[in-house]
């Protein structure tokens, strides 16, 4: 069976289908244990015998294969059917001569006699390749469906990984805004009327890269906003005397939880604005392009 330690390549085919003698099956799997290029050899043929199941497309054998297939129909005990023989008609010469039926059961009755079964190998050999092809397609598609689950379980962890990046990510420009040399810290308060802020009254604070347009804004003791409201910051930009007023730049909305407490980390705001300050406005659910009068809380950079 083996060639120059590998298994010859007329063998491979009947590995894969399992059509070796059993002590040449058990011995090239005993081979096929420490021989790297005779499984991947193996596990070709059986990559094609799954594939030829699913498509059920033809093809023949090696001609070593298939003559060896051959020659192992030939060696099988075969049957040959016999004959039947005809009634012989009882002579007529003498009329009163009783005629002897044949015998019940036996050869010669035609009504109870069958003409012996043809041999089980043939009748195997004809299934046998259906059967082997219906089981590589089910091996097949039980491969196809771990194939599926295996990826999906990929797609999951790809994503997870990628999740877990960019929360790393985010986590090190919120640290890095907070620690910033460049940022400023503006504490945010409900403009008192008569100059004396309440306690408990709702209050923010705010950190601010602008050369980056970086923000992290949280604040306490919000009151709940209305069906249909929310929340939203404002940057305020420094006037430069002279120029055009620029107007207040939207930072985001934001609703508070039951205690009270918000917070907008890192929204998207445009870089190099200088701020004079921050406000929080009450607008509609999706918030405004101009702030909407008046201003629950305020703060002005030092």
């Amino acid at each position: 069976m083996n060639t120059a330690n590998h298994i010859a390549p007329e063998d491979l085919p009947l590995i894969a289908l399992q059509f070796l003698p059993e002590q040449e099956m058990a011995d090239a799997l005993v081979h096929l244990e420490h021989c790297e290029a005779c499984r991947v050899e193996i596990a070709r043929y059986q990559g094609d015998l799954a594939t030829y199941a699913l498509t059920s497309e033809m093809h023949s054998p090696p001609a070593l294969a298939r003559e060896r297939l051959m020659r192992r129909v030939a060696k099988e005990k075969k049957i040959v059917p016999i004959e039947r023989p005809q009634p012989v008609a009882a002579a007529a010469t003498n009329p009163e001569e009783p005629v002897l039926a044949p015998r019940r059961g036996s050869m010669f009755d035609t009504e109870t006699y069958e003409t012996p079964r043809r041999s089980r190998a043939v009748g195997v050999a004809a299934w046998s390749g259906w059967a082997i092809a219906a089981g590589l397609a089910v091996v097949a598609g039980l491969l196809f469906h771990q194939r599926q689950g295996l990826q999906s379980n990929i797609r999951d962890l790809s994503a997870k990984v990628n999740q877990t990046n960019s929360e790393d990510t985010r986590a090190e420009a919120v640290f890095k805004t907070l620690t910033a040399e460049g940022a400023i810290q503006v504490a945010m308060h409900v403009p008192p009327p008569d100059g004396v802020p309440a306690p408990r009254l709702p209050e923010g604070h705010t950190t601010y890269l602008a050369d980056k347009g970086q923000l992290v804004f949280v604040a306490a003791n919000l009151l709940p906003v209305p069906q249909g409201k929310t929340y939203e910051l404002w940057v305020l930009p420094q006037q430069t005397e002279g120029a055009p007023k620029v107007a207040p730049i939207p930072a985001g909305t934001f609703k508070p939880d039951q205690y009270g407490s918000a917070s907008l980390v890192m929204p998207d705001i445009p870089k190099g604005v200088s701020a004079q300050g921050f406000g929080v406005t009450i607008e509609e659910d999706g918030g405004s392009k101009t702030p909407t009068m008046p201003i629950v809380l305020v703060g002005l950079g030092i």
